[in-house]
């Protein structure tokens, strides 16, 4: 039942990040087009040139050096490019953000919800039926360009007539994190009640990798909390190194949001250390009240000032140390499992890092009852972690 309940949990949270994609054309290659006439139901296009001159019925991600929506392409929802140049001489019935190096919206351009672009160079000289933010380095707007909302920008504008309806503003004039008070209050209890929520699955299906984690970080904090550390390193260069390039950013936005679940998972984790470790003062033992506490303790304590960003942080570090190891144990599980083989000075390494690691705890802990191996009775549960 736990294993089924498992395998349930990690689709919904991976499928969740990928909903919609699917469902979309996906194409790839040299070149993509979609040639005038022909209509698709959705579109994601990877390629070094992405031309849309037909329909696009749904959304479009396009990820490549040019992407182009001529003047006969039409989008039916929204549209997300990721490119060097990007231009759009067509209509976008939905929203559209852009990122890239240059983008233009032709004068041809028809935009019915927001625009929003962050690049080197904007040239706006279309129609925009809503509100347009762009940040850039230069922001050209075109004596042919309208806009029926605001527009809001960042860099150096160079107006050249264009007609505005709503505000013209910079950023600085905004209020970028304006007093959200009851938001923030609001926000604040839906995750405390959702950490609560996937904490609990996470206990159920597996507590004994729960104890590992206690285990793991009360015997070594720092080199736990340096693995958490080293980790995030890790994925943020892998993240950089993927995003650099227009092919790997798909890539490196699925990392990012595999990431995000983890890291979430990691501050539960982290929570329920510090749970856990206040119940040892007390007469109480158990998990799902340590959940609780820690939950608690560490919302609380992240609402001060300074101090609390960084016990919040040292929380974090600990979870994700525990996290990242964990998964590193799973590699050398499954290569093993597919007939890889570790060298003797690795695996003996290994064996000596656990019984080391065990010998602490035992004499932290006091005397315990022998498992067959010799170890105290948690010591396999904190194998599972990597010590």
């Amino acid at each position: 039942m736990r294993r089924i309940l498992a395998g349930l949990l990690a689709v919904l949270l991976v499928g969740t990040l990928f909903t919609g994609i699917a469902a979309a054309d996906t194409r790839a290659g040299g070149t993509v087009v979609i040639e005038e006439g022909e209509q698709v139901n959705g579109l994601s296009a990877t390629a070094s040139t992405v031309v849309v001159s037909g329909t696009v019925n749904g959304d479009l991600r396009a990820y490549g050096s040019d992407v182009v929506v001529t003047e006969t392409g039409n989008v039916t929802g929204t549209v997300r490019i990721y490119a060097g140049s990007a231009t759009v001489n067509g209509t976008v019935e939905d929203n559209i953000l852009v990122y890239g190096g240059t983008v233009t919206v032709g004068e041809s351009a028809y935009i019915d919800d927001s625009f929003g672009a962050i690049a080197g160079d904007v040239t706006l000289g279309g129609e925009f039926d809503s509100d347009v933010n762009v940040f850039a380095g230069t922001v050209n707007l075109e004596r042919s360009a309208t806009i029926g909302g605001d527009l809001t920008y960042e860099g150096t504008l160079n107006d050249r007539g264009g007609t505005v309806d709503g505000v013209t503003q910079r950023t600085q004039e905004l209020a970028l994190i304006p007093p959200l008070g009851p938001l923030r209050i609001l926000f604040t209890i839906f995750m405390f009640f959702a950490s609560l929520f996937l904490g609990s699955i996470l206990l159920y299906v597996d507590p004994q990798f729960a104890d590992a984690v206690y285990d793991t970080c009360t015997a070594e904090p720092l080199r736990t909390a340096g693995a958490g550390l080293a980790a995030i390193g890790g994925v943020a260069l892998a993240i950089l190194l993927f995003a650099i390039t227009i092919i790997g950013l798909p890539i490196a936005v699925s990392i990012l949001l595999v990431t995000i679940v983890l890291a979430w998972i990691a501050a539960i984790y982290g929570r329920y250390v510090v749970g856990t470790w206040l119940l040892t003062y007390t007469s109480r033992d158990n998990r799902y009240l340590a959940l609780f506490v820690g939950v608690l303790v560490v919302t609380l304590l992240g609402l001060i000032p300074y101090l609390g960003f960084l016990i919040r942080t040292a929380v974090f570090l600990l979870g994700a140390g525990v996290v990242a190891m964990a998964i590193r144990q799973l590699f050398d599980m499954v290569s093993e499992s597919r007939g890889g083989t570790s060298s003797p000075r690795s695996v003996s390494r290994r064996r000596r890092r656990r019984s080391s690691s065990t010998g602490r705890r035992c004499r932290k802990t006091g005397p315990s009852t022998p498992t067959p191996s010799g170890s105290c009775g948690s010591s396999r549960a904190a194998d599972r972690v990597g010590l």
